[in-house]
């Protein structure tokens, strides 16, 4: 472990060492007002994100950067143990291909669980594509996406889908960090409003037009774009918006499980969520490539396509901020890995694991190019205790070819 001292805060680090940019990006954190008075926990697996630290997790009071919660708002694993000790991997593999979108795809029709979302709800509903969102829902996407049948040493089989809120979370994320710029900006949506009642009311409608144009391009604020936080109203609209995709998000999950489960004819006998990027808006805690693990929850923590994932009880603690790591954490960047490791290496890797997912546009996954669990598990004692690990028998990711 080890600290970052800032201007307005401070930052622990849950590990023994962090690549520099990940260290500048903390850094540059903590040299943000909004930070001041927060109390910031770096988890395990921390690494470069786009525009924040992947294993980021602070108290947040009344303002919240939407880069930092991220664009895939609510992404997280569901995990069920099913009734049956035996499945068969190429009827679920085929089963998948048929039913379940991957990519950049979406369904043809909005699967049922779409009726349960309230989209007109959404404070920036008129900024989302409606029809692909509604049709996004049962749909995998890509990355480090995935759907796994994994096996306990007492034989129990779970199968556990990775998936987020997918062009969603990017529509509302992308909004919410502009309006936010903008706000600092004295050019927010309500400033705009304002300034054109009062210049209609003055009567300069004819100096309205050129009047906008400085006002957008006209810096008033120290802050970065990619640090620029919602208050007052805008933190409240945002904060309702991604509680909102969050549970998108969770429909998204549970009806790709619903497509499993009754495509196989399997029985769930225990069912739980774990979620990595979002706001905690219980306890006010912003986890963004981090999970909650407050005293007895149960919790999931994938570590690579090879090795499974960890099984977990959550202890509770605060110095933590109650969290712990959402997974192994990358190793090397997606292209590193590319450039690294050959298609052969990766399928050595990968024997004994029914996959069709083994290609060369999936290598940028490849177990090589995450930290060996050993490293994460050697970590994580003060915040879970670790049950069990189970050991992957199927595995699917969309790779480049597939989106």
């Amino acid at each position: 472990m080890f600290e970052i001292q800032g201007k307005y805060a401070s930052a622990k680090v849950f590990a023994e060492i962090a690549e520099e940019s990940a260290i500048a990006q903390i850094l540059a954190l903590c040299n943000q007002p909004v930070s001041e008075g927060a109390k910031i926990r770096i988890m395990p697996d921390v690494h470069t994100g786009a525009g924040c630290t992947i294993g980021t997790t602070m108290t947040v009071t009344d303002t919240a950067i939407p880069n930092l919660v991220g664009v895939d708002i609510g992404c997280g694993m569901e995990t069920v143990r099913l009734k049956e000790t035996h499945i068969e991997l190429q009827k679920l593999d085929k089963l998948i291909y048929q039913k379940i979108p991957s990519g950049f795809d979406v369904r043809e029709t909005p699967h049922r669980f779409a009726e349960e979302f309230a989209r007109e709800s959404l404070y920036c509903a008129d900024r989302i594509h409606v029809r692909r969102m509604m049709q996004s829902i049962g749909s995998l996407g890509g990355g480090n996406h995935f759907i796994e049948a994994d096996q306990s040493e007492d034989g129990s089989i779970y199968q556990v889908i990775h998936s987020g809120s997918r062009h969603l979370g990017v529509e509302v994320a992308r909004y919410y960090q502009e309006e936010a710029y903008r706000q600092l900006n004295c050019a927010g949506a309500d400033d705009i409003k304002a300034l054109i009642a009062e210049m209609k009311a003055n009567g300069q409608q004819k100096q309205i037009q050129k009047t906008l144009k400085k006002l957008m391009t006209e810096k008033r604020t120290d802050v970065p774009k990619h640090l620029a936080y919602t208050a007052g109203k805008l933190f409240t609209e945002y904060i309702h918006d991604m509680k909102l995709t969050q549970e998108f998000a969770m429909l998204n999950r549970r009806a790709m499980m619903d497509e499993l489960i009754r495509g196989m004819g399997l029985h769930i006998a225990e069912q739980f969520t774990t979620i990595h990027n979002y706001i905690d808006t219980e306890h006010m805690i912003l986890r963004k490539g981090a999970v909650s693990a407050r005293r007895g929850e149960k919790l999931l923590i994938p570590m690579n396509m090879r090795d499974g994932s960890l099984i977990c009880t959550g202890k509770g603690n605060d110095d933590w901020n109650q969290s712990a790591p959402h997974g192994a954490g990358r190793l090397m960047s997606r292209a590193a890995a590319k450039s690294s490791f050959t298609v052969s290496e990766f399928k050595k890797q990968m024997q004994g694991i029914y996959s069709t997912s083994v290609s060369s546009g999936t290598l940028d996954e490849c177990p090589m190019a995450y930290k060996p669990p050993e490293a994460i598990i050697g970590c994580i004692g003060d915040t879970v205790e670790i049950n069990e690990i189970i050991r992957p028998i199927y595995n699917f990711k969309a790779g480049e070819a597939d989106s």
